[in-house]
This record gives structure tokens, C-alpha cells and sequence, in this order.
């Protein structure tokens, strides 16, 4: 259990429950067009440099924390980022998925987090264009510019900041909902499916069959899905002439909308991006992956390959991830 999305059990530092990510922007009123709070001033990568290079190239930082500080210390600081056009989102290490409170509470101060962090940071973005990306000190100058061109430019500024008020993309959801269901209730899911997945092994297993004939020519086919977050499977079948990954979102969509079930994510959303009560497949998955593989890496390479992966895995087991 570790911030990493390879991690059995990821635990990020962000929820739906914890912050109001879609809270309304508000006017920009400090003098200075950035802020900073960093009071590790050893960190093990190039942050504090990356600061005080970019006060070399004259852009006005307040900085709050430990580091070059020159604004009183004391303030509550979301409070204080919603005043800022750019936020220093400045992590004190540069390790893939290792995203804190200091990205996502810009994102709710609807503050454009300016990144020195992990290099993969744009998988944890509501948008494309809502942040910079400091990934070496020969990033800063360019970085530099590109923050006085948007703080004096008010339209393309309004732009990073589109997604709070068109909702954040998809992905962005699906990461996010993961933390809908707590990480401990998370960790209670993996330890059961393994330990249900060493019971299936057992002879004394009653197994229901995973495929039957009909006919002779048409093949019906058994796999089981669940949704990410819960731990019981339910049954799905798919005829062995339409092995489709159409056919296969279609009967999960069909299944999970008869059984009149909410989303997991459903209590925890904000009110404006719950939807409706339509659901839409954003993974689906074999059970088994990490979350790195499932939202970022894996996919099934076209009908046959999910043809043949229901065929060589009797019974195949599913995740879906809905948003």
C-alpha cells in the first residue's frame, strides 16, 4: 500500500470527501502572480532551485513557507492559493505517481499548479492545459515566459481553468473514485479475491460451468465482472459468435443497470459531477491488474484479443471501471 498506482493497494492523497475540487474560481487580487509553500528546503530534487531561478527571471512569488519566505507564515493556505493565478506545486521528490496535497489543493483553489514533481504528473491533471510542468531546471526559463504570457493575458488564462466549469476529463474521474472506497475497505477486497482464488483451486469447489453448446454451433460463455471497489462478481454471458468487446460492455451495462445498484463513487462525487443515471464503461479489465495497467496501460488489442482471452480463461473474471 503505497501512493504508487503498481502498488496491490494504492493510497492517494486525494479525495472527492476531502476537498471541493469544482469550488467557483475567485478574483485574482495578490500583486504577486504566484505562491509558494515549501519549508523543506534539503529536498531530494531540484525544487528549491527551480524556485529561486524562477524569481531570477522576475516573476513575483509570495512565499509562505520555510524557503525565501517573504509573506507571514500563518494563513489558511487553500485560502490564500485561490487569490494567486499560479501555485508552486513543488514536490520534494520526482517519483512517479507520488502526487500530495500540493497539486490537488491548487486544483481546488483554481490556482494553475506550476509542477516540479513526478514525470508522469498529466495522468493526474483535470485537463491537458491546467498545469505546468517544470521537469528540469532547462524547463524554467520557457515555464517563466509561459506564466507572464497567461497572467497578462486573461482569455487564454480563463482556458486552464475551462475544466472547473465544463467538469474534469474522465480519467481524471476514474482516478480519483478509486479513493471513493477507503483504502483499508481496498485492502480487505485484494486479500479476499486472493483468498477466493485460492479456494477455487480446491477439488471440494463447486464450480459453475463457464461455457455450454447449444446445437452444436453456438457457444455460450460464462465470465463473471464486478465493479472496481467491490468484491462480489456477477455473472455474465456472451455468445461465443459475438466475443466483442461491444458485446461485452453492452452485457455489463445491461447487467449492472438491472440490478438497480449506484456507482461507488455516487456519494462521493460533487453534486455537479454525479451525472445522471446513465451509466458509462471507462475499463474494463481481467481482474488482477494494478491500477497502472488497468487505466493506463492495458487494452485489449482489437475482438480477437478478447476472444481468445475468454476462450484460453475458463470462467474469465472482470473489473469495470464506470464514470
Amino acid at each position: 500500500m503505497t501512493t504508487s498506482l503498481s502498488s496491490d493497494v494504492p493510497v492517494g492523497c486525494f479525495s472527492w470527501a476531502e476537498y471541493d475540487i469544482m469550488a467557483p474560481v475567485q478574483a485574482k487580487t495578490e500583486k504577486a502572480i504566484a505562491a509558494a509553500f515549501i519549508s523543506n528546503c534539503g529536498a531530494r530534487n531540484f525544487r528549491l532551485q527551480a524556485l529561486e531561478a524562477l524569481m531570477k527571471t522576475n516573476i513575483k512569488i509570495d512565499s509562505y513557507g520555510g524557503c525565501h519566505r517573504n509573506r507571514h507564515r500563518k494563513v489558511d493556505k487553500v485560502e490564500a492559493l485561490k487569490r494567486y493565478k499560479f501555485s508552486l506545486a513543488f514536490e520534494n521528490t520526482n517519483e512517479e505517481d507520488y502526487v500530495t496535497e500540493k497539486f490537488f489543493q491548487s486544483l481546488v483553489a483554481g490556482s494553475v499548479p506550476v509542477v516540479v514533481g513526478p514525470p508522469n504528473i498529466e495522468e493526474f491533471a483535470p485537463a491537458s492545459d491546467s498545469f505546468l510542468h517544470i521537469k528540469s531546471m532547462e524547463d524554467v526559463e520557457p515555464v517563466s515566459k509561459r506564466m507572464k504570457y497567461l497572467a497578462a493575458n486573461p482569455a487564454a488564462y480563463n482556458q486552464t481553468l475551462r475544466w472547473k466549469y465544463e467538469g474534469p476529463s474522465d480519467s481524471f474521474k476514474a482516478l480519483v473514485d478509486m479513493a471513493a472506497v477507503h483504502s483499508s475497505c481496498r485492502l480487505c477486497i485484494f486479500l479476499a479475491t486472493r483468498v477466493r482464488e485460492q479456494e477455487e483451486k480446491s477439488p471440494n469447489f463447486k464450480k459453475r460451468p463457464c461455457k455450454c453448446t447449444r446445437g452444436g454451433s453456438d457457444t455460450l460463455y460464462h465470465v463473471f465482472v464486478r465493479e472496481r471497489g467491490r468484491f462480489e462478481m456477477e455473472s455474465i454471458f456472451l455468445r461465443g459468435k459475438n466475443l466483442t468487446q461491444e458485446a461485452l460492455e453492452s452485457a455489463v451495462l445491461t447487467k449492472f443497470k438491472s440490478l438497480k445498484r449506484e456507482p461507488v463513487w455516487k456519494k462521493e462525487r460533487p453534486g455537479s459531477l454525479k451525472g445522471d443515471n446513465e451509466l458509462r464503461v471507462h475499463r474494463i479489465y481481467p481482474l488482477g491488474l494494478t491500477q497502472r495497467q488497468a487505466l493506463y496501460k492495458f487494452k485489449f488489442e482489437g475482438n480477437s484479443s478478447l476472444s481468445s482471452h475468454i476462450q484460453d480463461n475458463p470462467c474469465a473474471k472482470f473489473e469495470v471501471v464506470f464514470v
